[in-house]
């Protein structure tokens, strides 16, 4: 069984440690993350990536996670079928077109698709006041033992403060259960 990494360097997504495109380079996330998505690899979670871009991730996600729904959100729309809304093309996928930062767009989402997340990943705008108000908007709606994830924290300074201020919360008995920083990358687990 191929790891996730090996997967995500298939699929050439910027996530994975070796990326041959130009025009970015590896953030290695997967390491990371492996650890964290492998006891969930076999479950039907649901699982959203905000951010898809070419829909490199996505495929990625889509054969690591070979039970789970996958959702995905992104400002830019109808470029490719990871990002085109009511393309019937990708089995258990679904696109949603939105602005990230819009606390109506994440309601008519949460109402529309449900709470209970297992996974929720940010690799959307990377400007702190979206990062900042998707985790406001979206945190309630992960299910206990879920994850949030946030990617390309180098170009956020503010989020990664923002991110920093939950750490004392860890102590005082909220419902954030473990924080997991690394390079570009925080990992939050809920109890």
């Amino acid at each position: 069984m191929e790891t996730l990494d090996q997967i995500a360097i298939r699929h050439q997504t910027d996530k994975a440690s070796v990326f041959t495109r130009t025009y970015a380079k590896p953030h290695d996330y997967c390491r990371h993350l492996e650890s964290f998505f492998a006891p969930m690899r076999d479950k039907p979670i649901k699982f959203l990536e905000i951010g898809v871009g070419g829909g490199e991730s996505i495929r990625t996600w889509l054969e690591y996670f070979s039970l789970a729904q996958i959702y995905g959100v992104d400002f830019v729309h109808d470029t490719n079928p990871y990002n085109t809304p009511e393309s019937k093309e990708v089995p258990h996928y679904t696109f949603c077109q939105g602005n990230q930062g819009d606390p109506v767009f994440w309601a008519c989402f949460a109402a529309s698709y449900g709470t209970e997340w297992g996974v929720i990943m940010d690799d959307g705008s990377h400007v702190s006041s979206d990062i900042i108000a998707t985790f406001k908007c979206l945190w309630p709606h992960v299910a206990p033992g879920g994850l949030y994830e946030i990617e390309d924290l180098n170009a956020a300074p503010e989020a990664v403060g923002f991110l920093l201020a939950k750490v004392p919360e860890l102590n005082i008995g909220t419902d954030i259960d473990s924080i997991h920083f690394s390079k570009e990358l925080c990992i939050l687990r809920k109890k």
